[in-house]
């Protein structure tokens, strides 16, 4: 699952000092949605699996090594058992170590999550999965039904030029700079896929809509919407193939 959650805002008739989405904030884990998503795990060949999150799927090797997903990344998975796997990520230089366990009854599936962000902020982020088909091991498909992160995401939102916003994500180091004129503008970070592009429109003072794409792709959109009070700002997040949004909250600091 990919968290990557897309905020594009422009100034049109208002002042750029007076614009609801300007600011600091930051992720509440309590009044979001994280959960609902699923992650499917085929076993095509014996160490063979066939890895498929909404419409995006990676054919990856049980063999230790590294292998390229579609996002230009890399997986190497490590069978310590039928039921403890460990699974390296890596991005460039940055390496996300996790855990996959599955409970006694495999009914269940932990996830636990280790590494360090761009910003050099260390983490230890946990998910626990239930079965919803299949039977033993690992393959089969799996539905998130708890979240818990050790550090909650930051989003740092100020003017850019005369018509555009610059939207910083410390926690990645990444950050959009682009005119809300309906254009794709180029995601720049460190963990950021090659070939990322971000693209809006502005439907009211309070609402955005955005486009994240990768190599032309449509990777997910979402809704940005600023209560009526100013102090809340909500995304709802869709992935193409996934029919469960991810819910967002986030406080202004």
């Amino acid at each position: 699952m990919r968290p990557l959650i897309l905020l594009i805002v422009v100034v049109t008739a208002v002042y750029a000092a007076d614009d609801p989405f300007i600011g600091k904030w930051k992720l509440s884990l309590e009044k979001s949605k994280l959960t609902g998503q699923t992650i499917q795990i085929q076993e095509i060949s014996a160490n063979t699996y066939n890895f498929k999150e909404d419409e995006h799927s990676d054919v990856i090797f049980a063999d230790g090594l590294d292998h390229v997903t579609h996002f230009g990344d890399s997986m190497a998975i490590t069978k310590k058992s039928e039921e403890i796997w460990e699974i390296v990520y890596k991005n460039g230089d940055k390496v996300l170590n996790t855990v996959w366990k599955i409970s006694p009854d495999g009914h269940t599936l932990s996830y636990t999550a280790t590494g360090t962000r761009p910003n050099g902020q260390h983490f230890n982020n946990q998910m626990t999965l239930k079965r919803t088909e299949g039977t033993s091991g690992m393959a089969g498909t799996w539905q998130a039904t708890d979240i818990k992160l050790s550090s909650p995401g930051e989003i740092y939102i100020a003017p850019y030029d005369k018509a555009g916003f610059s939207i910083t994500y410390p926690g990645r180091n990444e950050t959009i700079r682009m005119k809300f004129d309906g254009k794709e503008y180029s995601d720049s970070g460190p963990t950021v896929p090659d070939g990322s592009t971000s693209s809006g429109h502005r439907i009211d003072a309070h609402t955005i809509e955005t486009t994240e794409k990768v190599k032309g792709t449509v990777v997910e959109t979402a809704k940005a919407t600023i209560s009526e009070d100013g102090k809340t700002q909500t995304i709802v997040v869709t992935e193409p193939g996934d029919p469960t949004p991810v819910v967002l909250v986030y406080e202004r600091e």
